[in-house]
């Protein structure tokens, strides 16, 4: 057990055992009561690397269940509260990218906004049981259990994000060759109605040239940009989906050296 004096008084956090999950359940009493649930997981951004530990406010993971009781409470108030930090160990603790809160932040069972003092507080509380948990002697082994739990999971998403991915590059690659060569027939269209009125001048051919609203001119300027746009797309796409590749081919490895082992025995 250890203490930890909070803007709401002191806090004394009790760790149980792991569970087969690999996950720690913290005990809190004091000025705030309740339970925090800390376990190893995959990196946020990176899904093939575990080397993040997930703390969620509650008895479970807030990212596999709805929040469950015990929610900690804060001893002046009677508001029971969820929400959840990713400690990134790749970071230092105390750099920007160091701990990950939730977009939602700290809310109470009613999705509203904890009060200031009890979000300071409770962020407090997940960052001490987040450190405390990061710190144990056995981590490696509690990453092993969370790559063995989760990798079915990201490799079945993965297997619908892949094709997804790649469908939205060849719609951008797609896009881009049709402007291009839009692009090239309005400008060769313009240099053709350009020489016409080199050699015949008339009214209706100058109005043809002028750069007004959608007309040759107007669409030979903007078109290739439109088509720049959509290389960027196609290029942000084909990046996203090599990055999910890697992350799939990755996540398969472990698999395949288990597979081995157990063809050895």
């Amino acid at each position: 057990m250890f203490t930890l004096s909070t803007a709401s008084g002191t806090v004394r956090i009790n760790a149980a055992e792991p569970e087969d999950t690999g996950a720690v359940r913290y005990t809190l009493t004091g000025a705030v009561s309740g339970t925090v649930h800390a376990v190893a997981t995959h990196h946020p951004h990176q899904w093939n690397e575990f080397s993040a530990v997930r703390v969620s406010l509650g008895a479970a993971n807030d990212m596999e269940e709805f929040p469950a009781e015990p929610l900690p409470r804060v001893r002046s108030g009677r508001r029971a509260y969820h929400g959840s930090i990713v400690r990134m160990l790749s970071e230092p603790a105390d750099s920007e990218w160091g701990w990950r809160p939730t977009p939602s932040g700290i809310q109470d069972t009613e999705d509203r906004d904890a009060p200031p003092k009890a979000a300071h507080t409770l962020e407090m509380v997940m960052r001490a049981c987040g450190t405390d948990y990061a710190a144990r002697p056995d981590l490696p082994r509690l990453f092993t259990v969370a790559r063995r739990r989760e990798t079915p999971k990201l490799r079945a998403w993965l297997a619908a994000m892949v094709p997804a991915a790649e469908r939205d590059m060849r719609r951008s690659e797609q896009q881009a060759k049709e402007y291009r060569e839009a692009a090239r027939q309005v400008t060769a269209a313009w240099w053709q109605a350009a020489r016409w009125c080199a050699a015949h001048p008339s009214p209706l051919l100058a109005l043809v040239l002028a750069p007004t609203r959608e007309s040759l001119a107007h669409r030979a300027g903007y078109l290739p940009q439109r088509a720049e746009i959509h290389d960027e797309s196609a290029q942000f796409y084909r990046r996203r989906l090599n990055h999910y590749r890697t992350e799939a081919q990755e996540l398969r490895r472990p698999s395949r050296r288990a597979a081995a082992a157990m063809a050895v025995h």
